[in-house]
């Protein structure tokens, strides 16, 4: 399989996906706005909506915020909206979302959310999404398949480090690998699980390293 033949428009794409969250989101909220019953506070809409559409949310991706106060990466501090080609979200139980801009950076939090949460980092992430490779769709990373690619040159990464590629199955994962002689299955073909100090250190060992400092 050539590599060209992953070329999408991704941003395209993920646009798309990016509105239909958004306007299923204003659809829950719009729900709850005209429902009769009403708690002791009323008159603290914002907060009350909030909470409302992370329960919504807790099984689903949502668009990625495209300001600084928002969207910043939760572990390099860049906008991950600016990379969707690579970037990625977790949610906590308690509804606490990051995003992140890479598959990269999303190693890095996922091995260890208490450096880089900003939230509470006892709440148990529950849900985990990343951009596909091929499709350039947010899909489910929990049940996906990553290649634990190590050659920085391959691909355009957002990051110096390089980012794992992210595959909806195992098949399509292990057709990337048989394209290059020094990536194998058994090696390169890893899921969420896989994820351990060696991999979150090879693509963002000097953001660990900062934050064991910090």
């Amino acid at each position: 399989m050539a590599t060209g033949e992953y070329t999408v428009d991704r941003r395209w794409v993920l646009g798309t996906i990016g509105i239909g969250a958004a306007a299923g989101l204003a659809g829950c909220l719009g729900d709850d706005d005209d429902t009769e019953e009403t708690s002791d506070d009323e008159g603290d809409d914002g907060e009350d909506t909030e909470d409302a559409g992370d329960e919504v949310t807790l099984s689903e991706p949502v668009a990625f915020p495209e300001n600084e106060d928002d969207g910043v990466c939760a572990v390099c501090n860049m906008i991950a909206a600016e990379y969707p080609d690579w970037n990625a979200q977790v949610v906590h139980e308690d509804g606490h979302r990051e995003y992140l801009c890479s598959k990269g950076c999303l190693t890095a939090y996922y091995f260890a959310p208490e450096k880089f949460t900003s939230g509470d980092a006892d709440e148990e992430i529950v849900g985990v999404w990343a951009t596909c490779f091929q499709s350039g769709e947010l899909i489910d990373a929990t049940e996906a398949y990553f290649v634990y690619e190590q050659e920085r040159e391959r691909q355009d990464f957002p990051m110096p480090r390089g980012s794992p590629l992210a595959f909806t199955n195992r098949e399509d994962a292990v057709s990337y690998v048989e394209e290059y002689d020094e990536l194998t299955e058994d090696e390169h073909v890893i899921t969420l699980e896989d994820i351990d100090r060696e991999v979150a250190e090879f693509y963002r060992e000097p953001r660990l390293e900062e934050m064991r400092e910090s």
